[in-house]
């Protein structure tokens, strides 16, 4: 879904929006949420942030207000629009690629967070569902290519080690994003039983 402005949002701006979604925010408390000691991988700098934030407030994906503060200098707090709210909802939804899932497993682990406060359980545990069947997909695929390629580099003479090496990395990355997904998806299927959102088949 593509903004007011005909452009679709960079996932670094859907980020943004979903840190909003979660509190009014300032540039600088989103800023702290991309911090070197923080949980995501992901670096943000002022330098990248408030140029975002500026673009989202002048296309009124969100909105901001300035606050003053005793003792304090001003700051500007942001809060989602309509638009914005339903471009962030659309994104959540949203079947995410698999590759790379090297970072398609860091932006499962935003989306996540928004969801659990933005939408229903059954429609967090579908769209893990859709995650986890794409998944499986890519990852025949792989296995397949994989134990093709290292059949033929043990039949040379001197065999790649370090090319085996990458490919058996690259499935450990997709089992850690499996992994997570499955966690996720037992967990949150467990609340919603308890909850009676969900039907246990």
């Amino acid at each position: 879904m593509a903004s007011q402005s005909g452009r679709e949002l960079t996932t670094l701006e859907y980020v943004v929006l979903g840190l909003i979604s979660l509190q009014p925010q300032s540039g600088y408390s989103i800023i702290n949420y991309f911090s070197p000691r923080g949980v995501y991988s992901w670096n943000a700098s002022p330098g990248t942030i408030y140029p975002i934030l500026k673009r989202l407030e002048k296309q009124e994906i969100i909105d901001g207000e300035l606050e003053l503060e005793p003792m304090t200098r001003q700051r500007k707090i942001y809060t989602l629009s309509k638009s914005g709210s339903d471009l962030l909802d659309e994104w959540l939804r949203r079947v995410p690629e698999i590759h790379p899932y090297y970072e398609q497993r860091e932006i499962a682990m935003w989306r996540f967070m928004f969801m659990e406060e933005r939408l229903p359980r059954t429609q967090v545990i579908q769209w893990l569902d859709a995650c986890l069947e794409k998944l499986r997909i890519f990852d025949a695929g792989q296995r397949f290519y994989r134990d093709q390629s290292i059949a033929l580099m043990n039949q040379m003479d001197n065999p790649a080690i370090h090319r085996q090496l990458i490919m058996e990395g690259s499935l450990m990355e997709i089992n850690t994003y499996r992994t997570w997904l499955e966690m996720a998806r037992t967990r949150l299927t467990s609340i919603a039983i308890q909850t009676g959102e969900f039907q246990s088949s």
